[in-house]
């Protein structure tokens, strides 16, 4: 993937299109950003997109209202074709219109979001379970060094979640699943954690 499509679909810029613009390319409100948006609530270099390896990374540059892919607040995120970029009122659509197909998206009714979402991939499908959503991949091209830590972190998540799972107790029918105050406090703990490894991985460094 050697140039990158943007598509303003909402906000004070909607209907611009950003056609073949080469990576890296930063958003904001300042003069000198590859697109330019006038929009108060995006920061004066609210994101930057750049290419690593096969991949298309968007960064949020420490912004004041923070981004989000496909309604979902991020950080760091491999950006894929139909994926949508909001950032303050404007919603930025990524890839052009032989990539995305016009039934990926519906409007949106809830008050204080953006007017379009994309549909799968959301808060409304993690609350229906993970059963819809595809793995994210592993990162290649890993040091030794980097590999192990990688290890490390999976393993430690994997030995967490193996501990609650074998304290959890099923109901007779099935519909419910019971888990020890102890077990339940490791498990907030556990997401408390990797909460701090989003942070900590998805802060900018350059």
């Amino acid at each position: 993937m050697s140039s990158i499509t943007l598509r303003i679909i909402d906000g004070a810029n909607r209907g611009q299109i950003y056609g073949e613009i080469e990576a890296p390319v930063t958003i904001g409100r300042e003069e000198g950003n590859t697109i330019q948006l006038n929009d108060e609530r995006v920061s004066r270099y609210h994101l930057k997109i750049q290419k690593d390896h096969d991949d298309l990374v968007l960064t949020d540059l420490q912004s004041t209202n923070g981004s989000r892919v496909n309604n979902e607040e991020v950080q760091l995120r491999i950006l894929r074709k139909g994926d949508l970029i909001s950032i303050g009122r404007s919603v930025i659509l990524f890839g052009d219109r032989e990539d995305v197909p016009p039934d990926n998206f519906e409007l949106s009714e809830t008050p204080g979001s953006p007017a379009v979402k994309k549909i799968g991939g959301t808060n409304d499908e993690m609350s229906d379970g993970l059963a819809g959503l595809e793995p994210p991949k592993l990162p290649e091209r890993l040091s030794p060094g980097q590999a192990a830590q990688l290890s490390e972190v999976i393993e430690y998540l994997h030995l967490h979640l193996r501990h609650v799972i074998n304290e959890a107790e099923i109901t007779q029918r099935g519909q419910a699943v019971q888990l020890p105050d102890k077990k339940w406090q490791q498990i907030l703990e556990l997401q408390s954690r990797l909460a701090e490894y989003i942070d900590r991985v998805g802060k900018p460094t350059v």
